[in-house]
């Protein structure tokens, strides 16, 4: 009797080689980022990935922040905030010793985990394996909208970290000394790391405005709890927005920031604007308020001031900019798991006892397989295959040539003596040439919140709006390098001061023409 007592109690044997559901998510993740069409996605989509590197190499090799900027002619050592310097010399040391594999890599990792945590919390919360892979999933295809090599995924991973233990506190499963212990420490890193820590303390001010809405509405009895709740997180608030400070621009990060999100700062900046829920990107987000949507009309939950917050804020935010999808993702997924998990498990007679079986077996199968389940020393395993075919030539990795002016970059490399003063360039390419081209000073790049106001003049120039010769000639542009459909290049095509110097399929520059060259080729 006692040795059957015993071997009910005693945990079932894990197999390393059968990976848990979370497991499989992890890897599931990491391999599609690294060994799909994501793969060159996370480094072409555009320039910043190359400037983050260029940054974060200068970095190291100086041991000090960029507090001034380096890469351009048009606004030399003038003033710059740092928002993620952190994370560049991250992606500068992951580049310099695995190349653009090791960046990807890199940012492969941050998703995967990203998402792995999510579904850790919705187990943690009692959601059955089945459900929360299925809710992850769509969460992930939401947040995919932001699969890119950039600083904002530590944002994504930070965020998933904060809206769990703040879930967790509301709920009593984590202590208020734990939740100051955790993410006081991690805000100071986070403010380091990008410049979206703001999200963590507007996290924290959600949960503490919905709980002073529960306390509007509870009775007289309840009041004292929810104080206290109100006051920890009011608490955090403050002990949060201290950590931040411990940064290299202290209170001017803060500043600039507010000023970076600011409505109508990034007017030409897809992401700060509304989505399209024509461009296929927005699938997962449009899935996600349809999911949202369907739980309210079909599991008619009764959600607490704080989840209904949450909610709201995070859809207009979203709706507002589609740079916001990816949190709203993160902090909506718990809702829907709790609500659609009580809606499933219900008890009910209508007529359909073969979807209800199904379900019930499936989930089922998942609990068992979990229980059994390791599998981390397997995902250790191919983790580190995958990163050496990145690493190697065994899957190429890199700037595609069809994209950005790399054949022009190497001409311009072996005929420095070709072109003249300074260079106009197409703003999607400034980051590339930050990297491919140092020496050579990029009029702008993507840091439209660095360039601010003098963006207009890229725009006269880049539009052909009246005055564009006259930007070119203040700036003493000698030479552009423009997208070869670009308006600009037949427009320097009709004047006898410009002339082409090289073009291919990708990219042409058009160069100065000498006074005595201008005139033998205006004479008749």
């Amino acid at each position: 009797m006692t040795t059957n007592a015993t071997s009910l109690t005693t945990p079932p044997r894990r197999h390393w080689w059968l990976p848990s559901v979370g497991v499989c998510l992890w890897l599931a993740l990491f391999l599609v980022v690294t060994l799909t069409e994501w793969r060159p996605v996370l480094i072409n989509s555009d320039g910043d990935p190359c400037w983050h590197w260029r940054n974060g190499n200068w970095m190291i090799e100086h041991s000090a922040v960029v507090r001034s900027d380096l890469y351009s002619h048009t606004r030399p050592g003038a003033p710059l905030v740092t928002k993620e310097w952190l994370a560049e010399i991250f992606y500068a040391t992951a580049g310099n010793a695995l190349g653009w594999g090791g960046i990807v890599a890199l940012a492969a990792a941050l998703i995967a985990t990203t998402l792995w945590l999510l579904y850790r919390q919705l187990v943690a919360e009692g959601r059955d394996a089945l459900l929360s892979a299925l809710l992850v999933g769509l969460a992930a295809l939401a947040c995919s909208i932001h699969w890119l090599a950039r600083s904002l995924l530590v944002t994504h991973l930070m965020a998933v970290v904060f809206a769990a233990n703040l879930r967790a506190f509301e709920h009593g499963r984590v202590p208020a000394q734990r939740l100051f212990a955790l993410l006081v420490p991690l805000m100071a890193l986070w403010a380091n790391l990008h410049g979206g820590f703001l999200t963590g303390i507007a996290l924290i001010g959600m949960f503490a405005a919905g709980d002073f809405i529960q306390l509007m509405l509870s009775p007289h009895e309840e009041r004292p709890a929810i104080w206290q709740k109100i006051g920890t997180l009011l608490a955090l608030a403050v002990a949060c927005l201290f950590a931040s400070l411990l940064n290299p621009n202290g209170w001017g990060l803060h500043a600039h920031i507010l000023d970076f999100v600011r409505p109508g700062v990034h007017p030409f900046t897809s992401e700060f604007q509304s989505p399209n829920f024509h461009d296929q990107g927005t699938l997962g987000f449009l899935l996600l308020l349809l999911a949202m949507l369907a739980m309210f009309l079909v599991a008619r939950p009764r959600l607490n001031p704080t989840d209904l917050l949450l909610l709201a804020a995070w859809s207009y935010l979203s709706l507002r900019a589609a740079r916001n999808e990816p949190i709203f993702a993160i902090v909506a997924t718990p809702i829907l798991a709790e609500h659609w998990s009580a809606w499933l498990s219900r008890p009910r007679n209508e007529p359909r006892p073969a979807m209800a079986a199904l379900w019930q077996r499936l989930t089922a199968n998942f609990t068992a397989m979990q229980r059994v389940a390791d599998g981390r020393v397997l995902a250790a395993i191919v983790a580190l295959g995958v990163v050496f075919a990145l690493a190697k030539p065994l899957v190429p990795t890199g700037i595609q040539t069809d994209r950005f002016p790399v054949a022009a970059v190497q001409w311009l490399k072996k005929n420095p003596g070709a072109v003249r003063g300074e260079m106009f360039n197409e703003m999607r390419w400034g980051g590339y040439l930050i990297l491919a081209m140092p020496e050579r000073k990029v009029f702008v790049d993507s840091r439209d919140d660095f360039y601010g106001s003098f963006m207009r003049e890229y725009l006269t120039v880049d539009g052909l709006w009246p005055g564009w010769e006259k930007v070119l000639d203040a700036r003493r542009v000698g030479w552009t390098l423009s997208p070869r459909a670009h308006p600009l290049n037949q427009m320097l095509a009709l004047r006898p001061d410009w002339t082409p110097v090289y073009a291919d399929d990708v990219a042409v520059i058009f160069g100065r023409v000498a006074r005595a060259a201008q005139l033998r080729r205006t004479r008749p």
